[in-house]
């Protein structure tokens, strides 16, 4: 059994803590209890007597027992409240009208992964096909019909995830023994 301090962050408590690798479960919130300490104090306060509160206060709380611990709130998370957290900007076309040729693309129907492409005939993509499996390819694979832009602007917009402006990530201390 042995005491452990750490920061986490996040944009909430509960995503600060699923995200942590604690080592133990967190039983309550001590804020206000470390508040309050703060207030009685006078002077400086050092990390040992931080360490010297959390030491304590799971001796008050849990006997120190092993595999428990506390959370301290020391800046809360604002939450990201906004309707249309995104922000598009569109891409102008100045370099003429766009035209577009077919394409064959063959995809590895395990990850996804583009295995070739052919923008000349079906059958000059099923050689393609042909010529992965002769290389090495054992899997299976699909060819997908799409179209490519050959001339003009190939970017028609773009987007970005944008938060309300007064949304932060939260800062907590925990503290506990671990297993």
């Amino acid at each position: 059994m042995s005491f452990k301090k750490c920061e986490i962050v996040g944009v909430s408590k509960e995503a600060a803590i699923n995200e942590a690798n604690l080592g133990f479960s967190i039983a309550g919130d001590a804020t206000q209890a470390y508040k309050n300490w703060m207030k009685a104090r006078s002077g400086a306060v050092t990390e040992k007597d931080v360490k010297q509160f959390m030491i304590d206060y799971l001796q008050k709380k849990v006997k120190c027992a092993a595999g428990v611990g506390y959370i301290i709130t020391i800046e809360s998370a604002v939450a990201d409240t906004r309707e249309r957290p995104w922000t598009i900007t569109d891409v102008k076309n100045e370099q003429g009208k766009r035209k577009f040729k077919k394409v064959y693309r063959l995809i590895d129907d395990a990850t996804g992964e583009v295995l070739g492409t052919n923008d000349e005939t079906k059958a000059a993509a099923k050689q393609l096909a042909k010529e992965i499996i002769l290389n090495g390819f054992h899997g299976k694979m699909t060819c997908y019909i799409g179209k490519d832009v050959k001339e003009g602007e190939p970017i028609a917009f773009k987007a970005e995830y944008t938060p309300s402006k007064a949304a932060k990530s939260g800062r907590w201390l925990v503290f506990g023994n671990e297993n």
